[in-house]
């Protein structure tokens, strides 16, 4: 009996933070495997490679919490030579407990050559966003709160971000910001307030088999920000292993198979170690990813040396 007034106070403490403070932690989708999904978050990514990908990540947070956060995400992306960039699509299913977020954009990015061995490239995302509460089913501490929403309602918003990139010498490290016009102390259930990202990456071949790859990902709302070191290895170019650890929120472990030469599969499970630890068994997440190979640039055959004069 006990534990279920616990529990229920629980559940009261996080509805009312998602009617007062639209849910600050998760305005923006938690994903464990980001390192395949940053085009999601930052629309530089597209401009960086001049392959096309097509990836899809779905994840149940806080599995045997009621109404716990529940993550979908189509996100696909390549390079067009003639415009000099990368154009993408993302769209986005993000819930937690009375209240969901649709997302849906298109992306473009300028890409430049720096050397043989980098490039940089920056980009912008446009789209709408619609949040729905269910404001029927919350309940309040105080009855007649005036900023309280007390039927159901959903609403649309545009959407706008921007990002850069920087890929070489095995090193990837990007900036995005979105929901770029939304300041925080204006932000409601209704408007995501502004997210920064910055992350950084490095793949380091240790030999024929084995390739090491360390990564820092935070993210940041004004003052509060979260951090997330990953470190995977892959072996002989095929099985994936790696451990991950959240601040202030989680550690896990990841497991992935390079099933073919273009398709990835994968799968996290990560553990909270805070007081909701109690209440639920863990986030699952699974993500696919399948790699279209790009146009390959064209090689000049010099005939004869009259042509290098």
């Amino acid at each position: 009996m006990k534990l279920n007034s616990t529990f229920k106070q629980l559940v009261a403490a996080v509805v009312l933070l998602v009617a007062s403070y639209a849910a600050l932690a998760q305005n923006e989708p938690v994903i464990a495997h980001y390192m395949y999904h940053t085009h999601v978050f930052n629309p530089a990514v597209s401009g960086s490679s001049r392959d096309i990908y097509l990836a899809a990540v779905a994840r149940q947070q806080w599995v045997g919490y009621k109404e716990a956060p529940s993550t979908q995400v189509l996100n696909a992306y390549g390079y067009i030579a003639k415009a000099r960039g990368g154009v993408g699509f993302v769209f986005t299913n993000d819930m937690l407990g009375k209240q969901r977020f649709t997302n849906v954009r298109v992306s473009y990015a300028y890409s430049q050559r720096l050397n043989d061995r980098s490039r940089l490239s920056i980009g912008l995302a446009v789209g709408m966003t619609n949040s729905f509460v269910k404001g029927s089913e919350l309940i309040y501490q105080q009855g007649g709160d005036q900023s309280g929403i007390f039927d159901n309602q959903s609403k649309f918003k545009a959407y706008l971000s921007a990002g850069l990139e920087f890929t070489g010498y095995g090193l990837t490290a990007g900036f995005a910001v979105t929901n770029l016009d939304q300041s925080l102390n204006r932000s409601t259930p209704f408007r995501v307030p502004r997210h920064y990202f910055g992350y950084v990456k490095y793949d380091w071949d240790i030999n024929e088999k084995a390739r090491l790859t360390p990564a820092v990902f935070v993210r940041s709302i004004d003052f509060t920000a979260q951090a997330e070191i990953n470190i995977s290895t892959t072996i002989k170019k095929r099985v994936i292993i790696g451990v991950l650890y959240r601040t202030i929120d989680a550690a896990g472990l990841m497991l992935g198979v390079h099933a073919t030469k273009h398709l990835t599969i994968s799968y996290s499970y990560d553990f909270d170690f805070g007081e909701l630890r109690k209440y639920q068994t863990g986030s699952h997440e699974l993500n696919l990813v399948y790699r279209f190979d790009g146009p390959k640039p064209k090689k000049v055959i010099v005939k004869s040396p009259r042509y290098l004069n």
